[in-house]
Parts: structure tokens; sequence; C-alpha cells
């Protein structure tokens, strides 16, 4: 009777086994949670990444395809067909909104060709600090919008001949040098509780050489 006590008390789990046992569990199951987390997170990251290098994408390009076919304005006059104004006749690209706290400007204006000769200006619009949007305009129209709202601009510059600064007004027929622009954007999307950045610069020579 005492050998079968014996049996049966030694077919049992102590109390100590027991907690052991529970917090090996715990213990592999709070693992696999946290690497389940990072993969979610990760996988968030990347799609985030793929979208904001989807989107800077298709900013960029959209700018360098009618930036590519810029002619010159040999006419100058608004009234009579031109864009740029007298002051910059025979000018293939102007540099427009000057922001005096930088000395630097925003916008870029010319006349692109592969759109019936439109007038076109390309600016960052930063008047609400919340919202800082790339726009266009186009003939003198209404400014419209081309970036999306998930896409976040910290910073957005045009560069004429690898220049920006005040009292450089843009490139024109004359000049040695075939005209380039270059376009640098500093972009943001939030992906959960992070934020992915990007920035990304590409130049673009005018098609036509820079005669009259």
């Amino acid at each position: 009777m005492n050998f079968l006590n014996k049996k049966q008390n030694k077919s049992g789990f102590t109390l100590i086994e027991l907690v052991v046992v529970i917090s090996v569990f715990l213990l592999v199951m709070g693992t696999a949670i946290g690497i389940f987390i990072s993969v979610i997170e990760n996988q968030k990251k990347i799609s985030a990444e793929q979208e904001i290098i989807s989107q800077a994408s298709y900013v960029i390009e959209y700018m360098s395809k009618a930036l590519r076919m810029a002619k010159t304005d040999l006419v100058g006059d608004v009234t009579i067909g031109g864009c740029l104004g007298l002051d910059y006749k025979g000018y293939n690209y102007l540099f427009t909104k000057l922001d005096s706290s930088t000395n630097k400007y925003f916008g870029i204006k010319f006349i692109n060709q592969s759109d019936n000769n439109a007038c076109v200006e390309f600016f960052l619009d930063n008047t609400d600090p919340n919202n800082i949007v790339l726009k266009e305009i186009k003939n003198n129209g209404e400014a419209v919008n081309f970036t999306s709202s998930k896409l976040k601009i910290n910073q957005a510059e045009f560069r004429i001949n690898g220049v920006n600064n005040i009292g450089y007004f843009g490139s024109y027929v004359g000049q040695e040098v075939q005209p380039r622009v270059t376009i640098f954007l500093d972009v943001s999307m939030q992906s959960g509780t992070s934020q992915v950045n990007k920035k990304i610069q590409t130049t673009i020579s005018q098609r036509n050489l820079n005669i009259q």
C-alpha cells in the first residue's frame, strides 16, 4: 500500500515545476509576440517607403517632363502670347516666388512646347505650415496642387544652372551653357508611430539647344 502511494506521488508535478513551466511558456510567448509586432512594423515601414518613393518619383517625373520641353520666350509680352514678361524676353527658365527671408526662389516659370506652348509655373506653397504642397499654374489660371496630402514636403528647391539666389533671374539665350534645372525634394510620410524620410534630386537639361 505504501509502495502504491509513493508511485502515485511521483507521477504529479510540484508547484515549483509548474511555476517554471508557466514562466518558460510566457517567456516564449512574449518573445514570439515581440517578433510578430516587429515584423508588422517593418512591413508597414517598407510599404510606406515604397509609397513615398512612388509618389515622389511621380512628382519629379511630372515636373521633369515639362521642364525638359521648355522653349525660349521670344515674345516676352504676356498680353500677346508671351509668358515671362518683357523684362525677360529671351529667357527659357525664370525664377519666381522670391522668399525675402532666405533670398531664395520657391518657383520656376517657362513655356512648355509639348503642351501647346502653355505658360507653366511650378512653385512651393508653404502658406500653411501644416500642409506644404507643390502647385502648378498654367496659362495664368488657378493654382492646382499636384502633390498628395499624404506626402509631407519638408523642403523643395529649384536651381537653374546650379544657382538659386537673389539677383539671378534664370537662364536666357546667349549664355554659354546649356540650361539645366535641378530639382531637390526632401519629403516624408507617416508610418504608424515612425516617420519615413526621403531626399531626391534630379537634373534636367533643356531638350533644345540654347539658341535663338
